[in-house]
């Protein structure tokens, strides 16, 4: 959609069925990702669980901190790794960006979606912008998943070939002793 002359743009188009077809997909996308996201607010605000989670994947100063650390032993001016909770201040960045992405996507795409809606509340420049931000939050969102997803996850030593969690949500003792210590801690004395 953002580069329709680049190499390759039209081939995409003619795989998914034309444009007519691409745009159903991407509007049908768009409605799963919207109901995701309303699931999941109700989730992390009205369960026992889901609140529990949310307090996990708050950052903390402590994130922070493991940041400047991390940098530190990638730089080799320490030893060892930070020792990271349930979730490290990378698996809560993602989560961030993801969150914050989804608002812009939705919001951004609602303008896009009914442009003469929008344009009897808002002047052209605000199309205009929903439609830059729209592009530009995808193409972020899709290099986010491509670079630091998919190492973080699956290409990482610690990992490779990939994390198994996303599979069942469990985690290998060895792989929560060594990657989330002080979550091992904590489940080893509730244990």
């Amino acid at each position: 959609l953002t580069f329709p002359d680049a190499p390759g743009s039209s081939a995409v188009v003619r795989l998914l069925g034309g444009f007519t077809t691409r745009s159903l997909l991407h509007r049908g996308a768009a409605v799963v990702l919207i109901l995701l996201s309303i699931y999941h607010v109700f989730y992390m605000l009205l369960s026992k669980r889901g609140r529990m989670e949310l307090k996990a994947l708050t950052p903390r100063l402590d994130d922070l901190l493991d940041a400047v650390d991390m940098i530190k032993f990638y730089l080799g001016f320490s030893r060892r790794t930070p020792l990271f909770d349930r979730y490290s201040f990378i698996e809560k960045f993602e989560y961030l960006a993801l969150a914050w992405g989804s608002v812009i996507m939705i919001a951004s795409g609602f303008v896009l979606w009914w442009e003469e809606g929008a344009m009897r509340l808002l002047p052209k420049w605000a199309l205009d912008v929903a439609r830059v931000v729209h592009s530009y939050e995808a193409i972020l969102a899709f290099l986010a998943i491509i670079i630091w997803h998919f190492y973080h996850v699956h290409l990482n030593p610690e990992s490779f070939p990939m994390s198994r969690v996303w599979l069942d949500g469990r985690i290998s003792e060895h792989e929560l002793r060594e990657l989330h210590p002080l979550e091992y801690e904590r489940v080893i004395k509730e244990g």
